[in-house]
């Protein structure tokens, strides 16, 4: 998994963490110092959500 950029509100730390909603388990992206989230990915069919939310923060637009 690529590294994760930090936020782009406060600066801080991003974390992957594991969740399960209605019965179903998936990864999102967490910063530890302002609390914001990226989106929920469901792990289905073997195929990893750890990085599915990792591009997906990842891709997200950045000013220059």
């Amino acid at each position: 998994m690529d590294r994760l950029k930090p936020c782009p509100f406060c600066g801080g730390e991003a974390i992957l963490t594991r969740e399960t909603k209605g019965g179903k388990d998936g990864s999102l992206i967490r910063y530890t110092k302002c609390g914001t989230k990226g989106c929920w990915f469901e792990k289905a069919f073997g195929y990893s959500s750890d990085e599915r939310a990792a591009e997906a923060w990842n891709r997200r637009y950045e000013e220059s």
